[in-house]
């Protein structure tokens, strides 16, 4: 039997809930103390652990993590934002989730303060030919072209003869807020033509527009395809405004960085349909170190 190496969460089914926290690093000399409390509580399935920016600067390995430095043309799309580690908490329970979020918060205040909170949950989840269907809360079925069988895997974890390197992945996150006043005046026509795909039954229409968005992101038209493992979840908050975390992980940044440039339109000048009802808030480069015999797999910091 196989040791599993990797956040078994990752390639599990989504929950019925989440909550995101987003932390920045502000006290780097309580850094090592602070992550010890951690490692300790992440259990790699109800709690996935993604480290980023100051964090990753101080490790002592050689991983293809690397920031997001968006292009000028991004930029004004997404703004770069300050993400340095990010916990997904997953459980059915929102009460559950919430007791969860407030003690990793505690632990983590020593060395980082929490920039943002997400509340996630699914939509019109169904099973479908034995699998569970998510929706988009724009009401587009998502991750419709996700790996399937050991692909999943392949796509998802990397695999390497470096202890520190083997079962981890390459995650990426936005934060997409979408214009619900514009989607419910929009006819379904309308919606359907920025996509790509029916509302109804998800089937593909044939002569889309360039700007649909099945067409900037086909995974198999770029070279080398860009492949990646879709973990996203709805969001929305108190004041009811809402859209998409967009997650997803690989084996390096690649897959999202190709088919994000084609969104944004940096091959030919063409926008992504997606941006007619929906903006990007942040977006966050971050690194899943390995788990192993029921604990994160981190090597020593710099200093």
């Amino acid at each position: 039997m196989n040791t599993i190496k990797y956040q078994s969460g990752i390639l599990k089914e989504l929950p019925k809930s989440a909550i995101y926290l987003f932390f920045r690093l502000t006290h780097k000399n309580k850094l090592k103390q602070v992550l010890q409390s951690l490692l300790q509580l992440v259990d790699g399935d109800s709690t996935i652990l993604g480290l980023g920016g100051k964090v990753m600067a101080l490790l002592q390995v050689n991983t293809p993590y690397h920031p997001y430095t968006p292009t000028l043309k991004a930029q004004k799309l997404t703004p770069k934002a300050d993400c340095d580690l990010v916990l997904w908490l997953r459980d059915n329970d929102q009460g559950v989730l919430t007791h969860s979020a407030r003690r990793f918060i505690k632990i983590l205040q020593d060395a980082f303060v929490c920039s943002d909170i997400a509340r996630a949950c699914t939509y019109l989840t169904h099973e479908q030919n034995g699998k569970l269907v998510n929706h988009d809360l724009s009401g587009f079925e998502d991750g419709t072209e996700n790996p399937q069988g050991d692909d999943q895997f392949n796509t998802a974890i990397i695999q390497s003869d470096d202890k520190f390197i083997d079962g981890s992945s390459c995650w990426v996150i936005q934060k997409w807020l979408h214009d619900f006043d514009w989607l419910d005046k929009a006819s379904q026509h309308a919606k359907e033509e920025l996509i790509g795909r029916s509302l109804d039954d998800n089937r593909e229409f044939e002569n889309n527009k360039p700007l649909a968005h099945i067409k900037r992101t086909a995974q198999e038209s770029f070279e080398p395809e860009a492949f990646m493992w879709r973990r996203s979840m709805p969001w929305i908050n108190d004041q009811l405004n809402g859209g998409l975390i967009f997650s997803c992980f690989a084996q390096d940044f690649y897959p999202f960085e190709v088919q994000f440039a084609r969104m944004i339109g940096e091959e030919d000048g063409i926008i992504d349909g997606l941006f007619k009802f929906s903006k990007i808030i942040s977006t966050q480069f971050l690194w899943c170190p390995p788990f192993v015999k029921g604990k994160l797999i981190l090597p020593d910091l710099v200093g």
